[in-house]
């Protein structure tokens, strides 16, 4: 399973901790080559703009902007940050 599709399975803060720590094992491995952002300033900046955003991730997707945070949505935040731009 990749990193997108443990994101989208995460429900609790132990889910989220198994995601956490597969980014890391993934950021220094060869799958961190189809990441855009790398670096922890570029990751970091994404994070901000995808987050500063992402109504309209939600918009297009067809669904409602969560009004409360949840572990699935900051699994998305995490993971979003690694291609976004």
């Amino acid at each position: 399973m990749n990193l997108y599709q443990q994101a989208d399975q995460v429900v609790t803060r132990q889910d989220l901790a198994r995601l956490i720590a597969a980014m890391a094992e993934a950021a220094e491995s060869p799958e961190s080559s189809n990441w855009e952002n790398i670096t922890l300033p570029q990751f970091l900046e994404a994070l901000a703009a995808w987050t500063d955003g992402m109504d309209g991730y939600f918009r297009n997707q067809g669904m409602a902007e969560p009004e409360q945070p949840s572990w699935w949505l900051i699994a998305q935040m995490l993971t979003a940050a690694t291609i976004y731009e």
